[in-house]
């Protein structure tokens, strides 16, 4: 890795530090039968989501990008891990709510579909894409719940999820070099972010609708968390550090 800064170092640390949080229990505090069916159902389609992402830990330790080296690949590993918590977390949320767990969906697939194509980076930045839409739409869930564990569980994770945006943006900065990857970053990430509006707009629409959250208020969150990326990418300079990449939670 080029350069004395080692940004990876720091977030290997962090995800370390927070790897042996234990799950919460699962206990009801109050009755959630009264939230809308439709959440449940929207929950364990992004139970699913947070689910697997071994492969892009596999393809980091074999790769010969520039800035890419064990520290990263040891962060990635623990990032993995951390969205599998993730996934188990939100497992206790959808039977909370009386409803049941997934093995497939249409949403899911298309995440999983982008992932696997091929190239690192590109993999990185269907990840980054997944990490706002989980980021915004748990904040937005949570707007609407009252006080409860179910309530705080999608905050934490939402917590967990901003400083997964710092470290998908710290890689995809240390990449982008020169007029025309950024260029094709800035491309890429709009139809990406576009596709996943799409997507989110269209699965979760009774959920949406169930919790009073119009379609605008997803738009400008959106939008919101896009521009942040593009100038956490774009408008930091290389050689910056992780405090580079704050601006992608300062909101």
């Amino acid at each position: 890795m080029r350069g004395n800064a080692n940004p990876w170092e720091h977030f290997k640390s962090l995800f370390e530090q927070r790897a042996d949080r234990p799950l919460p229990p699962l206990k009801a505090d109050l009755d959630y039968t009264q939230l809308p069916r439709s959440l449940a159902r929207s929950l364990a389609v992004f139970q699913l989501g947070e689910s697997g992402g071994g492969t892009v830990v596999s393809q980091a330790r074999a790769s010969r990008l520039d800035a890419v080296d064990d520290d990263y690949a040891s962060a990635l590993a623990h990032f993995v891990a951390e969205e599998n918590r993730h996934a188990s977390m939100l497992a206790i949320c959808v039977r909370l709510l009386g409803g049941e767990l997934i093995r497939s969906n249409w949403t899911a697939k298309l995440f999983v579909f982008g992932r696997r194509l091929i190239g690192l980076r590109l993999k990185i930045l269907v990840l980054l894409a997944a990490e706002v839409v989980g980021l915004c739409y748990y904040r937005l869930i949570a707007s609407r719940l009252p006080p409860c564990n179910l309530r705080n569980w999608l905050l934490d994770i939402a917590e967990d999820e901003a400083s997964h945006l710092e470290f998908h943006c710290a890689f995809l900065r240390s990449q982008v070099r020169g007029p025309v990857s950024r260029f094709v970053f800035r491309s890429m990430w709009w139809s990406l972010m576009t596709i996943s509006e799409i997507v989110v707009l269209v699965d979760h629409r009774r959920a949406l609708r169930d919790l009073c959250i119009d379609r605008s208020e997803v738009r400008a969150s959106w939008r919101s968390y896009r521009q942040t990326v593009v100038s956490a990418v774009l408008e930091s300079s290389p050689e910056s550090g992780p405090a580079g990449s704050a601006a992608c939670v300062s909101m």
